[in-house]
């Protein structure tokens, strides 16, 4: 796992260095802008280029600064290069003075006042590397006035490589919003460790490869419990996937027991419970309407299909709750939700299911149309939505009859239902929003969209690193819940089978897209790629 810090917390951490621990600022500088420097030069050595240029845009803050240290070094070794700073010396103080003084025995500094705008678009045209070391993740205003012209001549003149220094200038580190306006970066070089601007949207499509630099300060500065917010990393999921020995059997890698489907939702029912066995599992039960089973049966002979009794419209009666509980007792692992609809009938069942499982302790994944009927169950739904959902009186005054043997995987509008909250603000804020789920209903949290976030209660963060916008499309979600059961039937805990389905999951849809692309790319294609992520990672 990587660490994934606000711009709050960074500044904490270089406090503490300096004042704690006695290490100069002047010196993490130094670290930062040698940084900087040495990815410049291997942009150049990749485009062969003898005659390349660069041009360092330093503002008035720490950034400038490292801009000014990496443009002495750009300089110092022979490489033409152009210093524009944007404020006079008497706007700058500390450790930034410091190295624009230094700077200055080595190349004439160009101040942006004695220039217009013309002419430093020019310069940016005519430069093979454009350094934005304007501001840093400090930042948290609109940006406005000759910044923005500035930030956005950068952006439209630039036909070489950006490398921004931390973080690209406008993109708030705390959530990745756009300040106005923000530097599009071929390359970010950022500092001791990941900020959350880095990889939340849509400051992630600002960042270009983000580079990680050790600066000097000590991990263990970093080791403190509210730092709880982690990068998925394809070495925490190598080393968490389930071994696979010898001398095993089908009972060995576990059994999914899983209810979905209804009458012309079969095909989510089939992904789910397909998907348990293409991540591993040795037996998959799929308990649904048995007028259900013909189709999904011809679709796949794996899969052990279990008629429940059903309602005049073909979905799951709650008449059909003890046979369910019944065929269920032999499983290691439950999944529900998918394409389950939310018939009054179905609503009832699924809360009197999954409350029966949440007594009997066991491992279970509530996926799609289950949290549908908890949200009707619970009366959690916002006015103005799906009128089949109807508000009925919590169970026994329970609010979800979840547990933290439970995992939940609601998109931004289930969750919305779960927590009777706008969609907007759970989407202005989503690692909050996931957090606050997890904590409330008690259980482990998989919010999924682009970077998916995995919360438990105790408010540790997981945010997932593979996926793209092929995922965006109907099913998708019904293979990651598979995915999740399969990888818990095989004895990871539940966060950790999150971690690893999540991850494999987007991973897979990288695998696809590169084939198929991300246009084309369907949940029925990600069946097919399961294994390649697999093979990829182990």
């Amino acid at each position: 796992m990587l660490k994934i810090f606000s711009g709050n917390q960074m500044r904490q951490i270089d406090k503490k260095a300096i004042e704690e621990l006695n290490i100069p600022g002047i010196i993490l500088m130094e670290n930062a802008g040698r940084a900087v420097y040495e990815q410049v030069v291997e942009i150049i050595e990749l485009t062969k280029d003898e005659l390349a240029s660069v041009l360092v845009i330093c503002g008035k803050g720490n950034n400038g600064g490292d801009g000014f240290v990496a443009a002495r070094h750009l300089a110092e070794n022979g490489i033409q290069t152009t210093a524009v700073s944007l404020f006079r010396k008497d706007n700058l103080s500390g450790s930034s003075l410091i190295n624009h003084d230094i700077l200055e025995n080595f190349i004439e500094i160009v101040y942006f006042d004695e220039i217009d705008l013309e002419q430093f678009r020019q310069m940016i045209s005519a430069s093979t590397i454009v350094v934005d070391a304007i501001f840093g993740t400090g930042l948290n205003s609109e940006i406005r006035g000759n910044i923005k012209d500035i930030i956005n001549s950068v952006n439209e003149y630039c036909e070489g490589y950006v490398v921004a220094v931390d973080i690209p200038s406008g993109v708030n580190a705390d959530n990745g919003k756009i300040l106005g306006t923000a530097i599009i970066a071929d390359y970010t070089v950022t500092f001791h460790a990941l900020k959350l601007g880095l990889i939340s949207h849509p400051g992630a499509e600002h960042t270009g490869e983000v580079i990680i630099v050790p600066i000097g300060i000590p991990e263990s500065l970093s080791e403190d419990e509210s730092f709880n917010i982690n990068l998925i990393t394809d070495h925490h999921v190598r080393i968490s996937i389930p071994l696979r020995s010898e001398d095993s059997h089908k009972g060995t890698f576990g059994k999914v027991f899983t209810v979905a489907g209804c009458m012309g939702m079969t095909g989510a029912a089939y992904m789910s419970a397909f998907a348990c066995l293409k991540a591993g599992a040795g037996y998959s039960f799929l308990a649904t309407p048995e007028s259900a089973i013909p189709v999904i049966s011809s679709m796949t002979p794996e899969i052990v299909c279990i008629p429940l009794e059903e309602t005049e419209e073909k979905f799951i009666s709650e008449k059909a709750l003890a046979k369910a509980l019944d065929k269920s007792h032999n499983a290691d692992v439950y999944l529900i939700g998918p394409g389950l609809g939310t018939a009054e009938s179905t609503v009832e069942f699924v809360s009197q299911f999954i409350r029966q499982l949440t007594d009997r302790g066991e491992a279970l994944i509530v996926d799609a149309d289950a949290l549908n009927c908890l949200a009707a169950r619970q009366g959690c739904l916002n006015e103005g939505e799906d009128n089949n959902l109807k508000e009925r009186e919590p169970i026994n005054g329970s609010d979800c009859c979840l547990s933290v043997n439970s995992v939940i995987t609601p998109h931004v509008m289930e969750l919305s239902r779960l927590m009777k909250i706008p969609v907007e603000e759970i989407s202005k804020d989503r690692i909050k929003s996931a957090r606050d789920a997890a904590q409330k209903f008690n259980t482990i949290v998989v919010l999924k969209g682009a970077k998916t976030i995995i919360a438990e209660p105790d408010g540790s963060i997981y945010i997932n690193s593979t996926g793209n916008s092929g995922l965006a499309t109907a099913g998708s979600g019904d293979v990651l819940a598979g995915m999740i059961a399969g990888f818990a039937a095989q004895g990871l805990n539940l966060r950790d089978a999150a971690i690893v389905g999540v991850y494999l999951h987007g991973l897979a849809g990288d695998i696809a897209a590169e084939e198929l692309t991300e246009y084309a790319l369907t949940a029925s294609d990600l069946l097919d790629y399961i294994h390649l992520a697999i093979k990829e990672i182990i």
